[in-house]
């Protein structure tokens, strides 16, 4: 016995066994009577990571025999600790036993990405869009990863033979370089994209449910459009089959043909016919009534079984129930189909489940807001019932902060009727500096230097530095914005200013005027969509330079004036997305006073209305109408300072008129006098033709007047102008170009005006 183990032991000593968790032991389990005892258990090949950290995750301990099946566990623990690539188990022979060691391979520690072979696409730009940190560990799956994503870079601009192999090179100290070895084969352009079967809907039609489109020199640069990307194809495929879904067409099939090509891409269609609703029926319901229901929803018996209509129709109840504390109810449609009638039976199978309530709301991915900023625009508490319609008003609130990309407010069931509300965002940078310049048809070429910190130290709060000088404009101003003074309702902005301007009149300077001071103003919510502020500002008024074209009205205002005016105002917002809205309103009326009982040397009062609306009638497009009533007057022996007057005439009042040339003009100079009454109204039509590049057109028409203290308002003498335009959301700035035709012009007066603007805000 004792020589069995001896010739066993010594076999062990001469060839060391290497144990993997990919293969098997090479060693049999010995008999129980001739059981290996573990002398000593070690760890070889860690270099960053501390050997008492791994000897930390091991089962196997000195002194006890050697088991397949601990030494098994011991490696999958290692595995998991996520440092190493490989990890190994070998044994020596010692007096009495043997040493059992774990052999590991660290993953090294990634200190360089390089690319070869992009020529198409550049380093910063892959390195901008595929985030690879140095300094992080580095794996095969990892190098992979990334490698796919940056061939996903490639086919969304049309290189879709792309291939990207990474390799690993190891450096000294336990470094790599993960190098990239790009082969970006060439971007197919779509020549052209046809339609073979369709007969109720054209090709025009079908090419609008399209991402996919053909390329054109003048336009494909900008909108990134015209090249074979087969994701995208595919997309398009179904999204054409939904199409004919929603018109009724349930046995419609879509499929790209045979003989289509990258090139040339040709789509088959096989329509059907359309199918209608027959019946509208619910089960399931005892906590809402049918009649409710049947009030929600829009199909109607006799109309095309539409599945948008359908899935609308869903969301719909499904809000009604949520909107009561039902959050988990489900509604799902039970469509019964008569081919030989091509008729549908439309059956609401609803679980009501039970109402919930909320137990916990979580915010994760804020690392530089502060969550109390995420948190108090939540419009549901913990504790209290669930309700979509407040989760919406979640998302808008949150939303119309601007901090992030992305935003997904969801609900998750823990208990019976109980969920949390897990909320994730993406931040976006809020913070910016831009030194620049534009032009705009009515200041000029202006240089342009703006600090903008929209989220201040994570706190919410706007800090603004900006300065534009240009031809006929010079502006210095700071702005700081508190939106919950003191954790409170109410919001504090507070602002300093030098502004100075420039008018003139038949291309020859005629004054200048020159504003300097400060306001404070104080804004307080009540409820969702209704606010309130009260504001205080003080500056000087300068006007200076007068030439002796000048009108007499602005002679007599020649010198400086302190004003000192008190405002106030009220609003009522709606607006889904108050920086680009698709529904809802936003109303305002607004009250200054300046007088000398408030320590200036002005009386004078104007008021202000504002009321804009705002809808998308179809295909994402958006339709706005705005109206605007201004009243200003004098107090007493003063008359309205010329700087508080109505300018109406231009690209933000009515286009097609040049600035304030809507309005009162001396008729021997042709000076602007602007007046002391506006009426504007507004009715725009905006197309999203690329979204993806932010790039939209419009359609507009514009109505309205500035009117003189002694004319009376007369709708017979407002200015009507129209026209189009595209706005653009441009790397230099947002850039807004309109063409403006005044409809009815007057003598002298000129037909048409194109203006436009880069570097500033629209």
């Amino acid at each position: 016995m004792r020589s069995r183990r001896w010739v066993f032991l010594s076999v062990l000593f001469f060839f060391p066994v290497h144990l993997s968790p990919l293969r098997p032991f090479v060693y049999a389990a010995a008999p129980a009577e001739m059981a290996i005892p573990i002398k000593h258990v070690g760890i070889r090949g860690n270099i960053r990571i501390d050997t008492e950290t791994i000897r930390a995750r091991l089962l196997t301990k000195e002194g006890e025999h050697l088991s397949q099946e601990k030494i098994q566990s011991d490696i999958k623990a290692l595995y998991e600790m996520g440092f190493f690539n490989h990890v190994d188990a070998e044994t020596e022979g010692l007096e009495g036993g043997i040493a059992l060691f774990y052999v590991v391979d660290e993953k090294p520690l990634l200190s360089e990405v390089t690319y070869k072979g992009n020529a198409e696409v550049t380093t910063e730009t892959l390195k901008e869009r595929v985030l690879i940190p140095t300094g992080a560990l580095l794996d095969e799956r990892l190098a992979r990863s990334h490698a796919k994503e940056i061939e996903k870079v490639y086919r969304e601009k049309g290189y879709d033979a792309v291939t990207v192999v990474p390799t690993i090179v190891p450096q000294s100290e336990g470094r790599a370089v993960l190098a990239f070895t790009i082969t970006e084969g060439e971007q197919v352009s779509i020549r052209k994209i046809s339609f073979e079967g369709n007969t109720t809907f054209s090709d025009r039609v079908l090419r609008k449910q399209m991402k996919s489109r053909p390329y054109r020199w003048l336009t494909s640069w900008i909108t990134d459009t015209g090249f074979y990307r087969k994701e995208t194809l595919d997309a398009d495929v179904e999204n054409i089959k939904i199409f004919y879904l929603d018109h009724g067409f349930i046995d419609a099939q879509v499929r790209l043909s045979e003989a289509s090509t990258e090139e040339r891409i040709a789509i088959e269609v096989t329509e059907g016919h359309p199918y209608t609703l027959r019946s509208i029926r619910y089960t399931g319901n005892t906590v809402i009534q049918t009649s409710a229901l049947t009030g929600a929803v829009k199909a109607v018996v006799g109309d095309v079984a539409s599945r948008r209509q359908i899935g609308q129709d869903i969301a719909a109840i499904s809000d009604l129930y949520g909107e009561q504390g039902y959050l988990l109810a489900t509604v799902v449609p039970d469509l019964g189909v008569s081919r030989e009638h091509r008729t549908v039976d439309l059956l609401f199978r609803i679980t009501e489940d039970h109402p919930v309530k909320v137990r916990e709301i979580h915010v994760v991915g804020n690392d530089q807001t502060r969550e109390k900023v995420i948190r108090r625009e939540i419009r549901i508490s913990e504790q209290g019932p669930a309700n979509t319609k407040l989760l919406r008003r979640s998302f808008q609130r949150l939303n119309n902060l601007n901090f992030f990309e992305t935003i997904e407010i969801t609900p998750t069931p823990v208990s019976p009727g109980w969920v949390d509300i897990d909320v994730k965002v993406k931040e976006k940078k809020t913070g910016a500096i831009s030194v620049g310049g534009g032009y705009n048809s009515t200041d000029g070429l202006v240089g342009i230097a703006d600090l903008t910190l929209d989220n201040f130290m994570g706190r919410g709060q706007l800090m603004r530095l900006r300065i534009d000088t240009g031809e006929a404009r010079k502006t210095y101003s700071l702005t700081f914005r508190e939106p919950y003074l003191f954790d409170s309702n109410t919001a504090g902005t507070f602002s300093v200013f030098d502004t100075a301007r420039s008018f003139s009149a038949l291309n020859t300077s005629s004054y200048r005027e020159r504003r300097v001071g400060g306001n404070v103003a104080f804004s307080r919510s009540f409820g969702e969509y209704l606010s309130t502020s009260v504001s205080y500002g003080l500056s000087t008024l300068e006007i200076l330079d007068v030439q002796p074209n000048t009108p007499q009205q602005i002679k007599d205002q020649v010198g400086e004036r302190l004003t000192s005016v008190l405002g106030l105002s009220a609003a009522w917002d709606t607006r889904d997305y108050i920086f680009d809205p698709k529904s809802g309103m936003y109303h305002s009326l607004s009250l200054e006073h300046a007088g000398t009982f408030l320590g200036g040397e002005v009386d004078y009062y104007k008021v202000a209305s504002d009321s804009s609306f705002f809808a998308t009638p179809w295909w994402n497009h958006t339709l706005s109408l705005h109206g605007r009533l201004g009243y200003a007057i004098g107090l007493g022996d003063s008359q309205l300072p010329f700087g508080e007057r109505f300018f109406v005439g231009g690209i933000n009042t009515v286009r097609g008129f040049d600035f304030g040339k809507a309005g009162p003009i001396d008729p021997a100079t042709g000076e602007i006098l602007g007046g002391n009454k506006e009426v504007i109204f507004n009715v725009e039509y905006l197309i999203p033709f690329a979204a993806e590049a932010g790039l939209k057109g419009v359609l507009f028409y514009d109505y309205g007047s500035a009117f003189d203290q002694s004319e009376h308002v007369r709708v017979s003498n407002l200015r009507q102008g129209a026209g189009f335009g595209i706005r653009w959301i441009s790397p230099v700035g947002p850039f807004r170009l309109e063409w403006g035709r005044n409809l009815k012009p007057r003598p002298g007066e000129q037909r048409r005006t194109v203006e436009f603007s880069i570097g500033s805000l629209f």
